[in-house]
């Protein structure tokens, strides 16, 4: 890797893996295990990773925060993700959410907002985007003005009417400052037509939470429903420009968020994979003297290495040239997710089957990189908005 860390974040990432290792290791296991979604938020490990400003990374330093660039963010999310995804998960959320107020928002809404993320230590944040019917398709800009978000967003005075529903959204009943997208002009398109709001739920009536959804993996950063009925936003709570909702989600908060978690789960999985083929023995001999076993283990660590590489390459050139395009933050979650699944195969194989037990570390972290296969698009749909670059 050609970046060099300073000893200051070196010494955050020690921070974060340190708590990760004592606090988060010991119950990870038991709270993704409970039957009920709703009973596998970690509030309480929230909680503890706030009081040693782990939730507040990446709230600007004037607010109480950490103030922490890309960089430091992608180093610390991969290294708490290879050892508890779904935790590390929570805590990006809050620094995604503060990135998008601090780019687009007004001093009036970072005031209000990073306000509230300072003083509370069981403040977190949702994104509100996809639907019943609008899901990874939303970022492709369809033809069809029927299609993409339709949680109505109707102007009435100085407030906007929010109605509708919204669907695996990220700790929603859980946070406290909602990232929410609304229609706002059903006669154009949904990337035309879309605003998006910051709602502080416990001060609007009208919002009621369905199930939370019961997923493979992940468990311990919950997705769920939201109903909209009738919902009072005040327009002083408009994130950026009405209509432009969707421009400005690519515009702010450029992510290289799910490569990072993805490289946590990779390296994860290659040191398990590593571990066993080292102890493993068979035919009178540990199975790393294979030359198909250390062909194998070979090819995880090579695609390990160049993830990690080009992903800190990304995050550099987002923090360093105000001239790099953004969206290439795009290229890195298709690669990741490509890596990920090469590797989940090749350590399938090294482990045989120990790679399937319940009991093994192994397949938590298997069914956690899989349920991540669709965060921000799938990797066909990103595939569909690169190759339209490219006719541009």
């Amino acid at each position: 890797m050609t970046v060099q860390f300073s000893d200051e974040q070196i010494a955050l990432k020690e921070l974060a893996q340190d708590f990760f290792i004592k606090e988060v290791k010991p119950v990870a296991a038991e709270i993704d295990a409970r039957p009920d979604p709703r009973d596998c938020y970690p509030a309480e490990l929230i909680r503890k990773a706030s009081q040693i400003g782990l939730r507040t990374l990446g709230l600007p330093e004037e607010y109480g925060g950490g103030g922490a660039d890309v960089v430091t963010k992608t180093l610390l999310l991969a290294a708490m993700t290879e050892i508890e995804p779904g935790t590390a998960k929570c805590l990006s959320q809050c620094w995604k959410v503060m990135q998008v107020i601090n780019e687009g928002g007004t001093q009036e809404q970072k005031k209000k907002f990073f306000t509230m993320f300072a003083e509370d230590h069981d403040c977190t944040g949702s994104v509100l985007l996809s639907e019943p019917n609008a899901g990874s398709d939303t970022l492709l800009d369809p033809e069809d003005i029927k299609a993409g978000v339709s949680l109505r967003a109707d102007e009435d005075g100085d407030d906007y009417v929010l109605n509708g529903t919204k669907h695996m959204s990220s700790l929603i009943s859980f946070s406290k400052v909602l990232i929410v997208y609304g229609r706002t002009d059903r006669t154009v398109t949904s990337k035309a037509g879309t605003t998006t709001f910051i709602v502080p739920p416990e001060e609007m009536s009208g919002i009621t939470y369905g199930q939370i959804h019961n997923k493979m993996g992940y468990r311990l950063y919950p997705n769920g429903e939201s109903f909209w009925d009738n919902v009072r936003v005040p327009k002083a709570y408009i994130l950026d420009e009405v209509n432009k909702g969707l421009a400005s989600r690519a515009k702010f908060g450029a992510s290289v968020e799910v490569a990072a978690m993805t490289l946590g789960i990779c390296k994860a999985i290659y040191n398990l994979a590593l571990e066993h083929a080292r102890t493993r023995v068979q035919g009178g001999r540990t199975i790393i003297g294979h030359p198909t076993v250390g062909t194998m283990l070979a090819d995880m660590k090579i695609l390990t290495d160049t993830l990690e590489t080009y992903l800190f390459d990304i995050a550099c050139q987002i923090r360093d040239n105000p001239k790099f395009d953004r969206g290439k933050a795009t290229y890195t979650s298709i690669f990741s997710r490509d890596c990920f699944t090469k590797i989940m195969l090749l350590a399938l194989d090294v482990m045989g089957g120990v790679g399937i037990m319940r009991d093994h570390p192994m397949e938590k972290f298997l069914r956690d990189g899989i349920t991540w296969l669709h965060a921000s698009g799938t990797n066909s749909l990103n595939k569909l908005r690169v190759a339209a670059t490219l006719q541009r």
